[in-house]
């Protein structure tokens, strides 16, 4: 038995696991449109398990921070990348207004 899961379900499902507070709005939001661009470009369906999400996936305020909290060292081993695209480069990370929400490697 299946659900359509919809942008309000999925972020609810946070609520309903108790971790209403793992992710901000604005980063759950960014994580419902990549895991549905996911299954729309792979024609493979997932499964909603938010507790798994918050294990995989950090929230930061900006890639610097993401970054830095991964290993990188502005100006020492960028290799003339950006904050976000060291992280690119190394794992998935989801830039949205407010931050960035990077999967935990």
């Amino acid at each position: 038995m299946k659900i359509i899961v919809t942008e309000y379900t999925f972020i609810d499902s946070f609520r309903a696991h108790g971790r209403e507070n793992q992710f901000s709005y604005p980063a759950l939001r960014a994580l419902f449109e990549y895991f549905e661009a996911f299954e729309d470009d792979t024609g493979e369906e997932l499964e909603l398990d938010p507790i798994a999400i918050c294990c995989e996936w950090q929230e930061f305020e900006t890639a610097l921070s993401g970054a830095k909290a991964f290993g990188y060292l502005d100006g020492v081993d960028s290799k003339d990348e950006t904050p976000i695209e060291w992280l690119e480069n190394r794992t998935q990370a989801l830039e949205f207004t407010d931050g960035v929400v990077v999967r935990v490697f």
